[in-house]
């Protein structure tokens, strides 16, 4: 096994990530589409006006009334689910069957569009970074080009990953149907298979799913960096995982410490910068009882979650290049090993 300085790697990449920042482009898109989060609130207002007399509390309710709430109540319920029911059996199937082919269009579409862009995003990022390491200019259209002319392949390889994992699933899952059918025939049988075939099978498919996001590490770059077909690039990254699993789980420890680390800080940083104002943009809302904020207020709420959507989504674009450096360094000293023989 091969001595890796990861110190050294983790300080070059982060000047390749500070020194290009072109590359947070290629970051951002990935940060938007290959994962990200969104959260949204809602909550409504009602005012009560002083002079409105309010009656005393009743002792206790009356049955009656109770009864006739809970009947309005079905009623109302009842007339709702007949409405449904008459509006979707009034549309005639076909008109079903086009909206689901159109649901289908667009959803396929959809897919189809954020694969390209991540492909893209994927090619030029590890291309720019390789560029930025060998001290050459980087820049937008430079790099663009070069994840461009990568799409295809990187797609074909997601394709190719995609269908052996769902293979392997499916084998799974046959696995623990034997077992079942085992254990209507033969009960003592039929447990012993799923205890034992269930557990290595589990085991086996939780190893293989680490080892498959460890090849594609290595496969995105035999694609993008030594012009490898996908299918080679899949067989050629099984074989450095599995030959560097050591120094690759490290180097997805140490970028997942990271990335945690640096999320949280900057999660509380922003916090408090963004937090105070916004308290103070909030707290007279509950002056004297609470009232629904002013259009003053609502809008300078808006532009600082805008801001912190900004800015924390730029520190994940960041720190994904960064990861993305520390995966191409971390390549290029195991590949070198690997065919200095060859």
């Amino acid at each position: 096994m091969q001595n890796i300085d990861y110190g050294k790697i983790i300080k070059r990449s982060w000047e390749l990530t500070w020194k290009n920042k072109w590359l947070w482009v290629m970051g951002l898109v990935l940060a938007a589409f290959g994962g990200g989060s969104s959260g949204g609130s809602g909550g409504g207002g009602g005012s009560s006006s002083s002079n409105v007399n309010i009656p005393d509390a009743s002792p206790s309710p009356n049955p009656t009334n109770i009864q006739n709430i809970r009947e309005q109540t079905s009623y109302v319920l009842g007339e709702a689910t007949n409405i449904f029911k008459n509006w979707v059996t009034g549309i005639p199937v076909g008109t079903w069957i086009l909206l689901g082919l159109l649901i289908l269009i667009v959803a396929v579409f959809t897919t189809a569009v954020l694969w390209v862009l991540t492909s893209w995003a994927k090619g030029a990022l590890i291309a720019g970074l390789n560029m930025a390491d060998m001290d050459e200019a980087v820049d937008l259209k430079k790099v663009s080009p070069k994840g461009i002319a990568k799409i295809k392949d990187l797609i074909i390889f997601n394709l190719i990953s995609f269908g052996i994992t769902t293979v392997l699933i499916l084998g799974l899952i046959f696995i623990i149907g034997i077992g079942f059918l085992i254990k209507l025939l033969i009960p003592v049988l039929g447990i012993i298979w799923l205890i034992l075939f269930g557990i290595v099978g589990v085991l086996g498919f939780i190893v293989a799913m680490v080892l498959f996001v460890m090849l594609s590490i290595y496969a995105e770059r035999l694609i993008v960096l030594k012009d490898y077909s996908p299918w080679k690039a899949w067989k050629k990254g099984l074989s450095l995982s599995k030959g560097n699993f050591i120094p690759t789980f490290v180097m997805g420890i140490i970028n997942s410490a990271i990335g945690c680390a640096s999320g949280c800080v900057g999660l509380l940083i922003l916090g408090l910068a963004l937090g105070i104002p916004g308290y103070f943009l909030i707290a007279p809302s509950f002056d004297n009882g609470f009232h629904f904020p002013g259009a003053g207020q609502i809008i300078g709420i808006a532009i600082l979650f805008l801001v912190f959507v900004s800015i924390n989504s730029l520190i994940k674009a960041v720190f994904i290049v960064f990861n993305y450096g520390n995966w191409n360094l971390l390549f290029k000293e195991i590949f070198k090993e690997e065919t200095k023989d060859e």
